[in-house]
């Protein structure tokens, strides 16, 4: 299946969400740890692995696995093995971290305080976002219980980035915009 080499690098099994970005405690991290923290207290199988640079210690949480800094290659894989992502960033101006996930099919969780990314989420049908715990909560259950409107909202969000963001696109729209 999809990103085999990641899960098995990292001894990853089951159910996985990811986050991939910084993780320093002033872009929403620590919320996001709390909030992952509260969903598992209800369902301890679903594992939470982190990629990019540490600059805060992390919580003692069975549920949590450091990847670390990742090449593009592993980024991939990595996102391709997660059932669903989680973008906690409050001011992410390009919500590039979803739309690295949308790009492979793994539907995002976002903040709802990152207009850019909630955006991305409403205009691709390809993830939820959260204001609140009980929100944040709420949403992951229904993403990790729902496997039929998991993959449909990642094909969303697969067809939104090919259509919207592959390069050529990008510029077309450039074109447009300069003349």
């Amino acid at each position: 299946g999809r990103g085999v080499p990641f899960r098995r690098r990292h001894r990853l099994y089951g159910s996985l969400v990811l986050y991939g970005g910084r993780l320093e405690p002033d872009n929403g991290t620590e919320e996001m740890l709390e909030y992952f923290d509260a969903y598992t207290s209800h369902d301890a199988t679903l594992s939470l692995a982190l990629m990019g640079v540490k600059l805060f210690p992390l919580p003692a949480s069975p549920g949590l696995r450091l990847a670390g800094v990742l090449s593009d290659r592993e980024r991939l894989a990595a996102y391709q093995s997660a059932d669903v992502t989680i973008a906690p960033e409050y001011d992410d101006l390009l919500a590039e971290s979803v739309l690295e996930s949308l790009a492979p099919g793994t539907p995002a969780l976002v903040c709802a305080r990152n207009r850019a990314a909630v955006e991305i989420c409403r205009r691709s049908g390809g993830g939820l976002y959260y204001g609140t715990r009980e929100e944040f909560v709420e949403a992951l259950k229904t993403l990790m219980t729902q496997p039929v409107l998991r993959h449909q909202m990642g094909r969303r969000g697969r067809d939104y980035v090919l259509q919207n963001h592959r390069w050529d696109a990008v510029l077309g729209r450039l074109e447009r915009l300069i003349m």
